[in-house]
C-alpha cells in the first residue's frame, strides 16, 4: 500500500468516525487539529466530556490492545496538543476530559467500528 493510499484510508476511517460520533451524539468542535507538532484526528463532546480522538484504520483487525496501536511517544504528543487546543480554547476548561481511539476496519462491508472511550488516560506515567 503507497503512502497515498494509506492517507486515503486515513481519511475515509476519520470521515466514518466522524458521522459515528455524531450519531452516538457527539458534537464535533475539531477535526485535525493542529498545535505545534501534534495533531489530533478528532474533538468532540457531549455532556458527559470533551474526548479527544484518535483514528486508527486497517484492512485487517489487528489482534493487539487499542492503546497498544498507539504507541507511547503518539500518546504523548496527543496529551500535549490537547493542552495547547485547551490553552486556545478556554471554553472547555472544566470538561471531564478524555483520549479514546477508534478503530475502522475495512476488510468488513459495511466497514466495522469500533470505539473504545478512555484509551489512554493522563495519569499514565511518561
Amino acid at each position: 500500500m503507497t503512502q497515498h493510499d494509506r492517507k486515503a484510508l486515513g481519511k475515509r476511517g476519520e470521515a466514518l468516525a466522524q458521522r459515528f460520533l455524531q450519531e452516538a451524539g457527539y458534537r464535533v468542535v475539531a477535526r485535525n487539529y493542529r498545535h505545534g507538532r501534534g495533531e489530533i484526528d478528532l474533538i468532540v463532546h457531549n455532556e458527559e466530556a470533551l474526548a479527544f480522538v484518535e483514528v486508527k484504520s486497517y484492512h485487517a483487525q489487528p489482534l493487539d490492545l487499542p492503546e497498544l496501536r498507539v504507541h507511547k511517544a503518539k500518546r504523548r504528543k496527543i496529551i500535549e496538543t490537547a493542552y495547547g487546543f485547551l490553552e486556545e480554547h478556554p471554553v472547555f476548561e472544566g470538561y471531564h476530559l478524555r483520549f479514546d481511539v477508534i478503530i475502522v476496519d475495512f476488510s468488513a462491508y459495511p466497514a466495522q467500528i469500533t470505539h473504545y472511550p478512555a484509551a489512554f488516560w493522563l495519569e499514565e506515567p511518561f
